[in-house]
């Protein structure tokens, strides 16, 4: 990451003033890999998280950008303690379109956004396993099923 430099959201090698292509990391003195980035072609395409503490690299967040505007296109959370991932997609302006969580890979909540706002079905898989659903309009309840 030292060796980069941004200029009008692109990404450029400090040592030829290139644009960059490739992966760069965010290492501690002990060895911990803390942070790393893809660029094609001098922008971000994607971005990891990791955990800290674990041996060896654990993701806790995925983060994947659309190539034109840069803005996230995918983020995914993973849990640590348990088989869980939460999966959250955004328009090309950032606003959130759909959420969805899996536990040992078991959708357990799914819901859909519009302008930022619950619209469309939510669905919960409860603590007992029942199943619920709520259906929304611009982000106001409308009925459960």
């Amino acid at each position: 990451m030292k060796d980069l430099y941004v200029e009008n959201d692109l990404t450029y090698k400090v040592a030829d003033d290139k644009l960059f292509s490739g992966q760069a990391q965010n290492v501690r003195k002990n060895g911990h890999l803390v942070y790393e980035e893809y660029f094609d072609n001098g922008k971000l395409t994607k971005s990891i998280t990791y955990y800290n503490g674990t041996e060896k690299p654990t993701p806790a967040r995925e983060t994947e950008y659309y190539s034109d505007t840069q803005t996230k296109r995918k983020e995914t959370n993973y849990g640590l303690d348990k088989p869980t991932t939460e999966y959250k997609h955004f328009d090309k302006s950032g606003k959130k379109t759909l959420i969805e969580q899996y536990e040992n890979d078991k959708l357990i909540y799914r819901c859909e956004y519009q302008k930022n706002k619950k619209h469309g079905i939510e669905y919960c898989l409860n603590n007992d396993g029942t199943e619920m659903r709520i259906e929304y309009r611009n982000g106001k309840k409308v009925k459960k099923k």
